[in-house]
Order: C-alpha cells, then sequence, then structure tokens
C-alpha cells in the first residue's frame, strides 16, 4: 500500500511561556516530521506547516495538545503569507496588462500570466532572474529603481526565439514607511491590445443608433421597423440605394440594434483601396508576407471584426479575384491570411452595402453571382431624398442644427417657403448634397433665416421667369457649385464689366450720332448703390447698369471741373455724388462715375477699372478699413488691399 505524504498547516493557540515553541519543535523532532514553514502572527499564535501522512496526523495533534500552554489546534489550508500570495497572484492575473514587479537589485520577484504570454515563458522561467534578462535590453524599469521616477508608455521591440515582441510599458517605484526604493513595479501592454482597444473604442465613439435616424413618414417608418427586426439576426445584410442616402447610418444602427452590440463594429470602403492593399487589410497576413509587412504579421479586419459586424462598403468595386476569397470567408467562416497556410475562424456578421446595379454587373460578367447570393440574404433598400419628401424640413433643421453648432454659429430656422422650396428639389445626392449646400450658406451668410431665393446662388438651379434680372447682383459671395468658377475676388468687378457691356452695346453708334454730339463727350455711368440690409450683410446692388445708366452729356458743361487737359485726353476722372435726375428710393445713395472721352470711346477695361476704383473710394469715405469694405462688398479684406494698392488709393484714417 503506497504511503501518501501531504502538506498540513496546524494553527496553535497558546499561552505564551519560555520554552514553549522549543517543546513544540520537538514533537515534531521526534516523529521525524518534516518542517516545511512556521509563522507566528502574535504572542497567542502560531501556524506550522509540515508534511505527513493523514495516519500519523492525529497522533501528531494529540501529543501537542498536551504540551503546557497549548490551548487549542486547528488544521488550515494555508500559511497566511501563502494565503498574500494567492490572494495577490489572482488579482495580478485578472488584469488585462502584463505585470511584472522587482526588488530593488533590478531581480524579478512577481509576474503575472499576462506577462508570461507576452515574453513566451513562464513563472518559473524568469522569477529570480534579472529583469535585463528578460527585456533583452537595459529595462526602463532600472532607470525608475536608481531616479524614483516612473515613466510612462515607452515602447519597446525585442526578438525572442526568432519571435517579434511590440509592447509598451510603464513603470513605478515602490517606497517602504522610510522613503526609501525597495522596488518597482513595471506594467506591459503588448501592441496588438492596443490595435484592437482603439478599434473598438474608435468605432464605439462613431456609432449611432435608428433613434439617430431622422425621418416621419410612412415609408420611412417601414423601412425602420423591417431593419430593426433583421438586425436581431446574424444573416448576412445588403443595403442598396443611391450615393448619399445613408447606407453605412443604417448599418451601425443594425449593428446597435443586433446581439453583437458589444463587439466591435468596423467599416470599411471597398472601392477606396486598391486590391493588394484591400486583400491585407480584410485577410491580414504574416510575417515576412510581402516587403513592408511589419514584424509578426497583421490581424485582418475579419480577425478585428470576430464577435461583431464588418462593414463593406462599396462592394461592387471589388474585383473578381478579391470576390472569390470574400465568398470562401463566407461559406467556412475561416480566413487565411495573405502569406498565410492556417486557416483562422472567425464569427463575423457581414452587411454589404452598394450604390450599382449588382444585377446588371453579374450579366455583364463583372461581378460573380455565388458572391451575390452569399450578399443578398437580406436585402434592404434605402429610399432617396425624392421618394421621402415630407422627410425633407426635418432632416434640414436636424443639419442645420448639427452644421451651427460644429461651426459655433447660431442656430435659425428655416421658413415655411424655404421648406416648400427644398421639398420641391429633386437633390441627386441625397442627404450629403443637402448637407454640404446649408453648410456653404451657413457659412458665408450672417442672416438668421435662410430664404428660398437664396438657395438659387448655392445651387444649380433655373431661375424663374421674371428673377434672372433681380439675382444678377445678388449674394456678391461665392459663386453656384456649378457656376461660373469665379471666386469672391473678382464677383465685382465681372459683374460691372458684364453690365457696362450691355450697355455700351445699347447705347454706341446710332445714339450717339443722332445727338450730334461733335465735342468731346463725358460718359457718366451711374451705379446705384447701396440698399442698407444689415450691417454685417453684403450689399445688393439694386438697379444695376441699366439704360439709364449710361448717358452723354456736352464736355462745355463739365470743362470747369476739370474733365480734360488741353489735348482733349481724358485725365483725373471726376467724381460726383448727388441724386438729382436719378429716379431712386430713400435712402439709396447714387454715384455719379464721370469718364471724359474724345470722339472716340476709352477702351472698356479703363472704364470698368475706373469704376471699380470709384466704388472703392465711395465705400472706404464711409468704411476706412479693408475687413470693414470687404464686408459691405461682399469680397476678402485681402482683395481689398490689393485693389487699394493697385490704384494707388491712400487711406487717412486706416482703422486696421
Amino acid at each position: 500500500m503506497e504511503i501518501r505524504v501531504q502538506d498540513y498547516v496546524i494553527q496553535i493557540d497558546f499561552v505564551d511561556r519560555l520554552g514553549l515553541a522549543y517543546e513544540i519543535f520537538e514533537v515534531f523532532k521526534n516523529r521525524k516530521i518534516n518542517l516545511v514553514g512556521m509563522e507566528a502572527t502574535s504572542n497567542e499564535r502560531m501556524l506550522i506547516k509540515c508534511q505527513t501522512v493523514r495516519e500519523y496526523l492525529q497522533a501528531l495533534m494529540n501529543e501537542l495538545i498536551t504540551i503546557e500552554g497549548v490551548k487549542a489546534l486547528e488544521l488550515k489550508d494555508y500559511l497566511l503569507c501563502e494565503q498574500r500570495e494567492y490572494e495577490l497572484s489572482t488579482i495580478l492575473n485578472s488584469v488585462s496588462e502584463g505585470i511584472i514587479a522587482v526588488n530593488n537589485k533590478g531581480v524579478i520577484t512577481h509576474l503575472n500570466e499576462v506577462a508570461c504570454r507576452t515574453f513566451f515563458c513562464s513563472k518559473e522561467e524568469v522569477i529570480g532572474k534579472d529583469i535585463d534578462q528578460v527585456f533583452q535590453a537595459k529595462a526602463p524599469i532600472l532607470h525608475t529603481l536608481k531616479t524614483g521616477q516612473p515613466y510612462s508608455l515607452k515602447e519597446v521591440k525585442m526578438q525572442k526565439d526568432h519571435r517579434s515582441i511590440h509592447f509598451l510599458t510603464s513603470g513605478l517605484p515602490i517606497f517602504n514607511a522610510r522613503g526609501q526604493i525597495i522596488g518597482g513595479v513595471a506594467t506591459i501592454t503588448d501592441f496588438s491590445q492596443i490595435e484592437e482597444i482603439v478599434s473598438k473604442v474608435g468605432a464605439k465613439k462613431r456609432l449611432t443608433t435608428f433613434e439617430d435616424i431622422v425621418y416621419q413618414g410612412p415609408a420611412m417608418s417601414r423601412l425602420v421597423e423591417t431593419a430593426k427586426a433583421v438586425a436581431k439576426g446574424n444573416s448576412t445584410i445588403l443595403l442598396r440605394g443611391e450615393s448619399g442616402t445613408g447606407k453605412e447610418l443604417f448599418a451601425r444602427a443594425i449593428h446597435m440594434e443586433s446581439n453583437r452590440a458589444s463587439g466591435p463594429f468596423i467599416a470599411i470602403n471597398c472601392g477606396a483601396l486598391p486590391d493588394s492593399l484591400l486583400e491585407s487589410e480584410l485577410f491580414g497576413y504574416e510575417e515576412g508576407a510581402f516587403t513592408g509587412a511589419i514584424r509578426g504579421g497583421k490581424k485582418g479586419l475579419f480577425e478585428q471584426a470576430h464577435g461583431g459586424t464588418l462593414f463593406l462598403d462599396e462592394i461592387g468595386e471589388v474585383s473578381a479575384p478579391v470576390q472569390v476569397r470574400l465568398l470562401r470567408v463566407l461559406q467556412e467562416n475561416t480566413v487565411r491570411r495573405v502569406g498565410g497556410s492556417r486557416e483562422v475562424p472567425v464569427d463575423v456578421r457581414i452587411i454589404a452595402a452598394t450604390h450599382r446595379n449588382l444585377e446588371d454587373m453579374i450579366r455583364a460578367g463583372e461581378f460573380r453571382e455565388d458572391l451575390y447570393y452569399r450578399l443578398n440574404v437580406f436585402p434592404l433598400r434605402i429610399l432617396p431624398l425624392r421618394e421621402r419628401r415630407e422627410d425633407i424640413p426635418f432632416i434640414a433643421q436636424h443639419l442645420i442644427r448639427k452644421i451651427s453648432l460644429r461651426l459655433e454659429r447660431p442656430e435659425f430656422c428655416l421658413t415655411k417657403e424655404t421648406m416648400e422650396f427644398l421639398m420641391k428639389q429633386d437633390w441627386p445626392g441625397n442627404v450629403r448634397q443637402l448637407e454640404n449646400v446649408l453648410e456653404r450658406m451657413i457659412n458665408i451668410m450672417e442672416i438668421e433665416g435662410i430664404k428660398a431665393e437664396d438657395f438659387y446662388s448655392w445651387m444649380n438651379l433655373p431661375r424663374p421667369a421674371g428673377r434672372e434680372r433681380q439675382g444678377a447682383g445678388e449674394e456678391r459671395g461665392l459663386r453656384s457649385e456649378s457656376g461660373t468658377g469665379r471666386g469672391p475676388e473678382g464677383e465685382i468687378e465681372a459683374e460691372i464689366r458684364d453690365e457696362m457691356r450691355e450697355a455700351i452695346a445699347r447705347r454706341s453708334g446710332t445714339e450717339a450720332e443722332a445727338a450730334g454730339f461733335q465735342q468731346s463727350r463725358v460718359a457718366s455711368a451711374v451705379i446705384e448703390s447701396i440698399e442698407t440690409r444689415s450691417p454685417n450683410t453684403p450689399p445688393v446692388l439694386t438697379g444695376g447698369m441699366e439704360a439709364r445708366g449710361l448717358r452723354t452729356v456736352e464736355a462745355v458743361g463739365l470743362a470747369e471741373k476739370g474733365a480734360t487737359d488741353a489735348t482733349g485726353q481724358a485725365r483725373g476722372l471726376p467724381v460726383r455724388v448727388k441724386d438729382e435726375n436719378i429716379s431712386s428710393g430713400a435712402g439709396v445713395r447714387v454715384l455719379h462715375v464721370m469718364i471724359p472721352f474724345t470722339a472716340k470711346w476709352p477702351p472698356l477695361k479703363t472704364i470698368v477699372n475706373e469704376v471699380e476704383k470709384q466704388v472703392l473710394i465711395s465705400v472706404l469715405a464711409k468704411h476706412p478699413s479693408s475687413r470693414k469694405a470687404g464686408r459691405v462688398l461682399g469680397v476678402s479684406s485681402t482683395t481689398v488691399l490689393n485693389k487699394i494698392n493697385a490704384y494707388g488709393i491712400v487711406l487717412e484714417n486706416d482703422e486696421d
């Protein structure tokens, strides 16, 4: 019969007296029982760990209780120090980071299981060794032991047994009650953990729910309810819809509604990457798979999305070779890294999206039919704005609130007229186009509301009859998104030039001859400025250069004003500000620019430049700063400064 020796811990309660401990140890010696350890907790209790067989244990305890001063005996599972060690080990192993503790000599005293996995070692192999032997370089914690200074997130790369180890480490010193350094603790975070954390946290921050989707009409209500029902399962979903309809928004909402909401959501635009890069991103690669591959390889998005959702946007752009690999992953639920031979099982839900007609692509041989059926398990068509016009006012106001908050501008409400106008548009770019137009207008306009008329300057829309002339001089900022391409700097000059050309064409030739003017003449170009709207609103030229805005006057009448020199050539062009003979509304200033000429008209460029110069002088007289003048004229302050320098204008009281 085999005799089995076991460890036993005996707790002895006693009344202290001289020689008591000696008598207790003599009992163990006489019975030839091996002592493993002893621990005294006070003058009334001690614990002794010994090795014996169970049959001898009772006889041992019967003899110990007869010793004078021994009050009670009890079997325990651990020595107190062993219990504390066990508790410490449990705590260390419960954290996700690696932990290594060293004494003041840099010798390892503790490490947890995560650290063992990171360094491909066991506790028995490294405890009691110098930490330099583990790091294979000068460990940062050694500097902390010398200086007492902690460190944070130092990157370390090393090789061990042909394996690449890449991690971040932070360290703290351990002080005793007298302030002496008695050791240190270093934390180890494997770089793959960091990549996974960043992926999960970044995805969580961007995730939305169905509550974040703005809609009001019955069509979208049915679509959302259907999507919520489908989200509960694990079936592959194919989202179809035009560009800008919010397919990724639905994908994120479906993920958050599913049983995988606690897992990662990872999105990739398949059309944004070349085939070779897309393949390595999706499936990962092994070390040395290609030039530039990082040591240790890299997990692909399928592996990173394990337990969660992978969103494959623009699936219709994937090439035939990648389609084959995708099909295998969907069929087998395993992935093989580029350059690898091992099949890695993955648990991933696939949500794909496309704006293309996959059926036509199949007939054209551009998309695999078998992959199509794997993806098209549950198709959802996201409606364009023109099919849910009743939602446009709610979406527009939601976008205004979001854009205003981001741009730190005051929020405003759309008028009823504007709402009706927006609902009549087709919006081929859908929500994305609507958001872009609203953002442009919020950036440039200094008003509390947007009117329907304002949209003609920002969208490629034909104006209704009767509005062409009214809109010719409006909104002196940027042109429409598909308009002439003129920037704000040249807008006034270009507008004046166009109007002048029209007026000159109407007045040239026959009218001038019929007037019978044989002497030198002066053309008076009249620009009606500036209907006051708001201090922060760009001006509107209310009258433009109409037929009455270009007229001829006998030179005799202006000779006293110095319009010409002795040769009859135009010199300084005098400016008069007056309102006689001009039909204008109250509060409207009229600027007359007198342009002398002989029998021949001056070049159009000279006329335009002089008009621009005098307009600028007039505005600067009232607003003597480039910034204020630029705001009045609807151009940048840089443009105003350039014009001031070009025309040699001197500002006597420059507020800038």
